[in-house]
């Protein structure tokens, strides 16, 4: 089919060797068996779908999963970012693919556990450029609580024993109004 200046039309169209389209081209349906190599920016207005997975630099998308083959991952958005976990609403934090950690949601409570055995909950903060460890619950330990410095309440209402280390004072200011 060769057309020069006019229109020319066919039901199949053989090209044996590169065919080259200059100007703009509408096609209603491309099929192509092969790899394309594509020099400008693909514009896509519709749903681009892509069974065997997504590839750009080093991430990886495919199915439920983004893998990075090296590096970090940052997630930077103008707004909010929310992690919507459904069913029991467990979001869970691995390293190496093994769970140390979980937050989760019961009835109205917010849960962090450790899941880890005998592993810590430290909750840890940065005061004059150096980290602190301000309070740590001790699971070894059915979770007594350490805090690094003072305990400061309005009220504290105290039931059980109260041990007090022997170089330190215990000071009673006020005892049922006494």
């Amino acid at each position: 089919l060769i057309v020069d200046g006019g229109v020319g039309i066919a039901k199949k169209l053989y090209v044996g060797t590169d065919l080259d389209v200059d100007g703009t081209t509408n096609l209603d349906v491309v099929d192509i068996d092969g790899a394309v190599d594509m020099a400008s920016t693909l514009g896509v207005t519709g749903v681009l779908t892509a069974n065997a997975g997504v590839v750009v630099d080093n991430i990886t998308i495919d199915g439920n999963e983004i893998d990075v083959s090296s590096g970090n991952l940052t997630l930077d958005v103008a707004g909010n970012i929310i992690l919507d976990a459904d069913n029991s609403g467990a979001i869970q934090l691995k390293d190496g693919g093994a769970i140390y950690g979980t937050l989760f949601k019961s009835g109205d409570n917010l849960f962090v556990e450790s899941n880890v055995q005998d592993g810590d909950i430290t909750f840890r903060g940065n005061n004059g450029g150096s980290n602190i460890n301000a309070l740590t619950f001790d699971m070894s330990d059915a979770g007594a609580a350490t805090f690094n410095d003072k305990i400061i309440a309005t009220e504290l209402d105290i039931s059980g024993d109260i041990d007090v280390d022997g170089t330190t004072n215990l000071d009673i200011v006020d005892v049922d109004g006494a």
